[in-house]
């Protein structure tokens, strides 16, 4: 079988980001994108699916932050010497029908179940946040339309295509009275656009466009009394955002190929919280690095991936975040 054709879907990646919007004085109140986007979740070859049928994928991934950054991209005053390590562990079930529609569309779809571990640590001479520790993340669900690759006179692929319309379902390990949770508690809209353009022999650059929808969280959780405006907190919306997961790689040796990975994620609408603006919240962060693909065999695939964060505000800044990935069909 081909290589690319045997390529197996790629879906999201667990990512624990919260927002802390203040630079000094007592913090606002804390709105946290969902647990469950996929910033570098997805990497090379990212618009081939595997054979029509059932497949199963694991990852694992760790990073490691070090400080927290503010409207304008600096260290947050309010936290002193912040640690915080995430592991997580997904389980992820793809479904692609071998019939198709409108010449050359498969329908299918995804399941993704994390269990995501939380260490959270800061000093003693400012805001402390808790972690609630280790627990089942956020499920992620939907349908999908896997399409058929676009080869050339020679038989070669050298585009394929993907569209997904996932929901981000609020199933995590969530207590109101911690700051950094597994689950977000809220449900999110996550669809997306999927894409691996070949332009020559041995190369490929894939493309993964999101957009993300929040629903209203009406039970936030903070260690803290949470006041906004005079008035105590009782719900709030994460605003609107839109990202791209990206990649080129090539074929060093055969079924070996290595290249670069990264996201680029930004926030397009502020938070709210009671029903108004969080003014000067909206977050965004570019990750990059290496990585490496290996098609083991016909049904086994395995990816590693390194990621190093910039241009960080209002969010947690990875220091260096590491995702090993293996697929096999059943």
């Amino acid at each position: 079988m081909n290589l690319t054709r045997s390529l197996p879907a790629c879906l999201a990646l667990t990512l624990i980001a919260f927002t802390v919007h203040a630079a000094d004085g007592p913090p606002p109140p804390t709105v946290s994108q969902p647990s469950g986007i996929n910033l570098g979740g997805t990497s090379f070859y990212d618009g081939f699916a595997g054979p029509p049928g059932l497949t199963h994928q694991t990852y694992l991934k760790f990073s490691t932050a070090s400080s927290i950054r503010d409207n304008g991209g600096k260290d947050n005053r309010n936290f002193d010497n912040p640690k915080i390590n995430v592991i997580t562990l997904i389980n992820q079930f793809s479904y692609y029908s071998p019939d198709t529609i409108g010449g050359g569309a498969h329908l299918g779809w995804s399941l993704l179940v994390p269990v995501v571990s939380l260490d959270g640590d800061f000093g003693d001479n400012g805001v402390k946040l808790k972690d609630n520790g280790v627990g089942l993340g956020d499920v992620t669900v939907g349908p999908q339309i896997q399409f058929d690759p676009i080869v050339n006179a020679e038989g070669r692929p050298v585009f394929v295509q993907r569209v997904a319309f996932d929901t981000i379902l609020p199933t995590g390990k969530y207590d109101k009275h911690k700051d950094l949770n597994p689950g977000s508690n809220y449900f999110s809209f996550n669809p997306y656009w999927a894409a691996t353009l070949m332009p020559a022999p041995r190369w490929e650059v894939s493309w993964r466009l999101n957009y993300l929808y929040n629903f209203k969280n009406n039970d936030p959780a903070s260690s803290s009394t949470q006041v906004f405006e005079g008035r105590p907190v009782r719900d709030t919306q994460s605003g609107q955002s839109a990202w791209a997961n990206f990649t080129a790689s090539y074929e060093v040796f055969p079924k070996v190929s290595v290249g670069i990975n990264g996201y680029y994620f930004r926030q397009i609408s502020d938070d709210q919280v009671n029903g108004d603006r969080l003014s000067n919240s909206r977050e965004k962060v570019l990750g990059i690095g290496p990585g490496l693909f290996w098609k083991m065999t016909e049904d086994k695939a395995f990816w590693l991936n390194t990621y190093k964060e910039t241009g960080v505000e209002n969010r947690s800044k990875t220091d260096y975040a590491v995702q090993v990935r293996y697929v096999h069909k059943f």
